[in-house]
Parts: structure tokens; sequence; C-alpha cells
């Protein structure tokens, strides 16, 4: 074969691998594409899933409308509006990322607080986000406005602008929070009534060991608690039907002699008899008393005990109320040192009481000591799982007291 012939022969297959070639090129881009198009996807899905900033930064093109519409949909918001060039903004930003620690656990006698959702506007940054502050009334840097449903319910002083701190704006969330919490029905304490659940002293502190130092602050949580149950103060809230109480229990024992504080009925299952001598370790206002009472009869006594004198006082005032409760007395006294003479119960009930002791070797040598030889005990409490991890938010002397 001549070479002129052989020539379209070499020139197909030059064709050919130069297609193949082409086809392989066009193979890798495309597989190219759809990795990146996944790994693009899985960085979106990961930002997605991720967890809000407590600070959120405004951008440029937001504007007045755009942000007003986000705090008409929050219960609680903040808007900050700060500038690089001042030092006290570079110190509220700061500090502004230590609150969000305020808002991981619940708070004594209620749920968690509400958190704010917070906008952060660098006024500094751009001509835009200086006139989005100026209209929405931010005037000074730092300087802030606090929005309940989009409504302004606090904001910064202009005429005292060294009061804009941290502390300031948390006092200020803690208002508006409460508030918003007892308007829902809520049993959070108010700001007036903050030690009925949080005594002096016990904020923040972790669960003290002292024997002491933990009867005291139980002293004065149930003090705070029967001082202000009529008032709006610490919660009084749990529904008697859901510990076991009958509705009939719950109309005999009267509103006034149930604070809510209890965890069952301990009555249910004490089987009292007519003629029987029943001890209540912590009595509190009376509610298991009275309801022991009837079931005791004329024949029989009930003896509540409670370390409290403004529970003592209360429990009584109730027990002068009610013709059936002439059978009824309220000793002040420790369950760990129960004022009470040796073999005299037939019964001894507790509600909720004896978890709080920090000595409960000692209260069960003392119920053993009051209680007639065959004597019964009918406890209703709490009792810790081993298996069970405590979360720390209920290892506080707050969470104690309650």
């Amino acid at each position: 074969m001549r070479r002129s012939e052989r020539e379209p022969l070499r020139l197909r297959r030059c064709r050919y691998f130069l297609c193949l070639a082409s086809a392989l090129l066009m193979l890798t881009r495309q597989q190219s594409v759809v990795a990146f198009r996944r790994n693009t996807i899985n960085t979106l899905t990961r930002r997605t899933n991720m967890p809000a900033a407590f600070l959120r930064y405004v951008e440029d093109d937001a504007t007045a409308t755009s942000i007003k519409e986000k705090l008409s949909k929050s219960p609680l918001s903040l808007v900050l509006a700060v500038a690089s060039f001042a030092p006290r903004s570079k110190i509220l930003l700061r500090d502004m990322e230590t609150l969000e620690k305020d808002y991981d656990g619940g708070s004594c006698c209620g749920p968690a607080p509400i958190k704010p959702d917070v906008y952060v506007i660098k006024t500094d940054e751009s001509d835009d986000l200086e006139e989005l502050a100026l209209e929405l009334g931010l005037n000074d840097v730092p300087s802030y406005q606090l929005y309940k449903q989009g409504v302004v319910v606090g904001a910064s002083s202009s005429d005292e602008p060294s009061s804009v701190t941290l502390d300031a704006i948390r006092d200020q969330l803690k208002s508006a929070a409460t508030a918003q919490q007892q308007q829902q029905g809520c049993c959070a304490p108010s700001d007036a009534n903050a030690a009925v659940c949080c005594p002096d002293g016990s904020s923040g502190m972790d669960a003290p060991t002292d024997a002491s130092e933990v009867l005291r602050l139980v002293q004065q949580s149930y003090a705070n608690t029967v001082n202000q149950a009529g008032d709006g103060g610490c919660c009084v809230s749990v529904n008697p039907e859901t510990l076991g109480y009958t509705q009939e229990q719950i109309i005999k024992a009267g509103k006034d002699s149930n604070l809510g504080l209890g965890c069952g009925n301990p009555i249910s299952f004490a089987n009292m008899q007519s003629g029987e001598t029943v001890v209540d370790l912590g009595s509190g206002a009376g509610v298991d008393c009275f309801l022991a009472s009837d079931q005791v009869g004329g024949e029989g006594s009930v003896i509540g005990v409670d370390m409290t004198p403004d529970m003592v006082f209360k429990a009584r005032q109730n027990a002068a109320k009610r013709t059936s409760a002439k059978n009824v007395q309220f000793r002040l006294g420790e369950i760990e040192h129960l004022p009470i003479a040796d073999n005299t119960a037939d019964c001894v009930i507790s509600n909720c009481v004896i978890n709080l002791s920090p000595d409960k070797p000692q209260v069960f040598r003392e119920i053993h000591r009051v209680l007639k030889p065959g004597g019964r005990i009918a406890i209703s409490d709490v009792v810790i799982r081993p298996e069970k991890v405590i979360p720390d938010r209920l290892k506080t002397a707050e969470a104690l007291a309650c």
C-alpha cells in the first residue's frame, strides 16, 4: 500500500484518540462539578443545622422594616448599637458574650428564663448601618433597646452613656422576662419577690454541705413561700390531682392548706384507722394533717411538725378555721429532733420533706423512736438513682432550697 493511501487511516486513528481524550476530560469535569456541588450542599446543611450565634450581627443590606419584622416575631429581643472607635463598645461586646450562660439551665421554681434574640449593629462599618441605628432610635454608641413582640419595653439612657453595661442590660432582660412569664401564668418569681424562691445568699452558689446552712436555706425558702403564696410570689402551681389527691380531698383540705410543695399523697397508702395517732414530718400549711384528722376521727390525733415558724403559724391559722380539726396540733421542731415523746405514733407520714434533711439516717432513727411497736410509715418523697446523673443546675443552693 502506498503512503498516500495510509494517511486517511492515521487521521482516523488520531480523530478517535482525540475524541476519546475529549470524552474523558468532560467526564472528569462532570465528576468534579458533582463533587463540588455535593460538598457545597453538605457544607450548607451543616451550617443550617448549627445553632445560631447568641450575638447576631446585622448585615449591610438590612432595613428597619426587616429588623422590626424579626423583632415582632420574638418574645424578647435586644438591639445593640456599637462602634469600633468607642472603647465602651468593645467592653460591652466582650461582656455580652458571657450573657448566654445565664440561659443555659432552668431557674428556681420555674422553667428556663426566656432567651432573648440579640442583634448587634456596627454603626461604623457602613453608612447604611449607621442610618439603620438612627432610624431605630439608637443615637449613641454604645446604646441598646429592649423589645417584646416588637414593642420597645426598655432602653439605655442618652443622659447616662456610662450606664450602658452588661449588668444594666441583664437587669432589664430579667425584669422583662419575669413579667412575660407571669402574664403567661408562670411561677417564676418577680424581682420584688425574688427571695421567695432564691433566698439571700443562695443565688449562683454551689449546694452547701454544712448541715446548718442547708437547714437555713430550706427554712428561709419555705418561710418566703408561705408568706408570698397569696400575693403572686413563689410557685404554688402543682395540680394536686397529679400528685394523687382526689377532688374530694382537695376540697376538704382547702386551698389555704395546700401550697403545692409535695410530691405525692401519703394519705392514700397510710391505711389510717379510727383512734390512731399520726405524726406528719414537715407538715407545712397542714394539708395532709387535715386529711388525716378525718380518717382517725375525734378519738384519734394528728401532730404536725415543721421547722419554719411562719409555716407553723399558717397551719395553726388554718386549723383555727376548721371545726373538724380539733384533734390536730402543730409543733415547731426539726425532723432530726422531733418534739414528740417515745412510742407516740401509730403512723408517721411525710410528703417530700425527708430529702431536704442533711442527716437522713437521724430522721429515720427519730421515726423509729416515736413509733409505737408495730407502727408504720407512709412516705412520699424523691430519691437519687445512682445510675442517673443530676444536672448541675439542680445541684445549686437555689434548687436545694426549692
